[in-house]
C-alpha cells in the first residue's frame, strides 16, 4: 500500500474532547506520527464519556475516544511537574506541529508557551483550540457545543417558528471545528518553507459564525435579521410553498420537493405520474412559479400519496429519475448503507480491550496517498515506554519518572 500524504509529519496532540483530537485524527489518517499526550491516571475527558462499549463505563471501553484516538500512539506526562515540562520540550524538539486546547495562558505559566516552543523549534506550528480565541474579552470564559451554537448564530434559526431557538443535538460545532483546526495547521506547515513556524489561534464560537456567515452578511447589507422558518398557516408539515419539507411515509420520512434538476421546478401533475398516483392535479395548482401558500387539500393529496410509500423506494424511484430527494435517515440507516458498504466507508480494527470494532473510515480519497487505519486508540500511556525510549530513555529511568509522577 501506498504511504499516507503526512507520513512525514509528527504531531503532539495535547488536547482532549473532541475538537483538537479529531484535527489531530485526521491528521493520523494519512500518515503523521501522532502522539497522544495524556495527564497519568486521568487521561483524556473523553475516556469517561460514552456510549461505551457494552454499557461498561471502563477508560478503555469509551467508544467517542476509540473513534477520536485511532491512529495514534499514546504516552502520559504530567506537565505541571519540572521532569514532565522536560520530557515535552525534548519531544517538541522532533515535532512538527503541536495541537493543544488549554485556557489561553496556561502553557505560558508553565512555560511551555508558543514563544518558548519556538525558541526550541524555529520550524514548530502550535494550534491553539479554544472557545473565544487567545485575546478578547471573553477568551478566559469556557465554552461547549451549546455555546458555541448559540453564540455563533446558528441556533437563533434553527427550531419551530414559535418556540425557543434550539441547539442541533449532535455537536456539529465540534467536529467542525476539528476539520477546521487540521486544514489550518497543514496550511500553517506548508507555509514553514517561507514563514517558519507560527502560533494558530482556533476560535470554536467563531468557527460556529463562520458556517452561519450568510445570515450575518444578510444584516450586513440588507438590515435583515434572519431567524426560525415560519409555520405555515395551513398547518403543512413542509413548510413552504415549493413542498420543500420533511413529510412522512410509511416507514420514516423523507425529503421532498417538486425540485426536478438543479433548479427547475415541476408541477404538481408531473410529481403525482412519477409517483405512479391516479388522483387528478388541481388545475389552479399546475403552475411551477406558484408562489402562494400551498392549499390545504393540495397539502392533503400529497400527504396522501407519499403515505403509499417506503422510504428507500421513494428515495430511488426519484432521486433515479433526476429529482432532488432524501431519505431522513436514521443511524442503523447509515451503518447498514448499501452504498457508503461499496465506497469503503466504514474500517474494522482489533482494540486490545474491546475486540474488533467497526467505525467510520475514509471520507475523503486520495488513491495515491491513501486512508489507513493503522493501529486502534492507545490505552493510556500505551508507548510511554516506546516514545520515550525515541528520546533515549531507557526502562530504569522510565520507572523513576513514573515513580515521580513526571509520567
Amino acid at each position: 500500500m501506498a504511504e499516507g500524504a503526512l507520513k512525514a509529519l509528527t504531531v503532539l496532540d495535547l488536547s482532549g474532547h473532541i475538537a483538537g483530537p479529531f484535527a489531530a485524527k485526521l491528521m493520523g489518517d494519512y500518515g503523521a506520527d501522532v502522539v497522544k499526550v495524556e495527564a497519568p491516571g486521568v487521561g483524556d475527558v473523553s475516556r469517561r464519556m460514552g456510549p461505551f462499549y457494552e454499557d461498561d463505563p471502563h477508560p478503555e471501553k469509551s467508544l467517542l475516544f476509540f473513534y477520536l484516538n485511532c491512529n495514534k500512539r499514546g504516552v502520559t506526562l504530567n506537565l505541571e511537574s519540572s521532569a514532565g515540562r522536560r520530557l515535552f520540550r525534548e519531544m517538541v524538539k522532533k515535532a512538527d506541529a503541536v495541537i493543544e486546547d488549554f485556557r489561553p495562558g496556561y502553557l505560558e505559566g508553565l512555560g511551555l508557551g508558543f514563544e518558548e516552543l519556538e525558541a526550541i523549534n524555529p520550524n514548530l506550528v502550535m494550534t491553539s483550540v479554544t472557545p473565544f480565541g487567545q485575546k478578547g474579552p471573553y477568551s478566559q470564559y469556557k465554552g461547549s457545543h451549546l455555546v458555541y451554537e448559540a453564540m455563533g448564530g446558528i441556533m437563533y434559526t434553527s427550531g419551530a417558528y414559535s418556540r425557543e431557538p434550539l441547539a442541533h443535538g449532535h455537536p456539529q460545532s465540534l467536529y467542525i471545528g476539528g476539520i477546521t483546526a487540521a486544514y489550518t495547521t497543514l496550511g500553517a506547515l506548508w507555509a514553514r518553507r517561507w514563514e517558519g513556524g507560527q502560533h494558530v489561534d482556533v476560535s470554536l464560537r467563531e468557527v460556529a459564525a463562520a458556517h452561519h456567515g450568510g445570515a450575518t452578511s444578510r444584516y450586513a447589507y440588507a438590515g435583515v435579521i434572519e431567524r426560525r422558518a415560519p409555520k405555515n398557516e395551513l398547518g403543512s408539515p413542509k413548510g413552504g410553498p415549493h413542498m420543500e419539507g420533511i413529510p412522512p411515509v410509511k416507514d420514516g420520512y423523507v425529503g421532498a420537493t417538486f425540485q426536478r434538476g438543479s433548479a427547475t421546478r415541476a408541477p404538481l401533475s408531473e410529481w403525482l405520474k412519477l409517483m405512479e398516483s391516479d388522483e387528478e392535479a388541481d388545475p389552479s395548482f399546475q403552475s411551477p412559479e406558484f408562489q402562494g401558500k400551498i392549499p390545504q387539500h393540495v397539502d392533503d393529496q400529497v400527504l396522501r400519496v407519499l403515505k403509499n410509500w417506503k422510504k428507500y423506494d421513494y428515495f430511488n424511484k426519484v432521486a433515479g429519475s433526476s429529482w432532488v430527494a432524501a431519505v431522513v435517515q436514521t443511524s442503523e440507516d447509515l451503518y447498514k448503507s448499501e452504498h457508503l458498504k461499496e465506497r469503503g466507508y466504514f474500517a474494522e480494527i482489533e482494540h486490545p480491550v474491546m475486540g474488533k470494532l467497526r467505525i467510520p473510515g475514509e471520507i475523503y480519497r486520495m488513491p495515491e496517498s491513501p486512508y489507513s487505519l493503522r493501529r486502534p486508540a492507545p490505552l493510556l500511556g500505551e508507548h510511554n515506554g516506546e516514545v520515550f525510549g525515541e528520546l533515549g530513555y531507557g526502562r530504569e529511568e522510565l520507572v523513576v519518572l513514573r515513580q515521580q509522577g513526571a509520567i
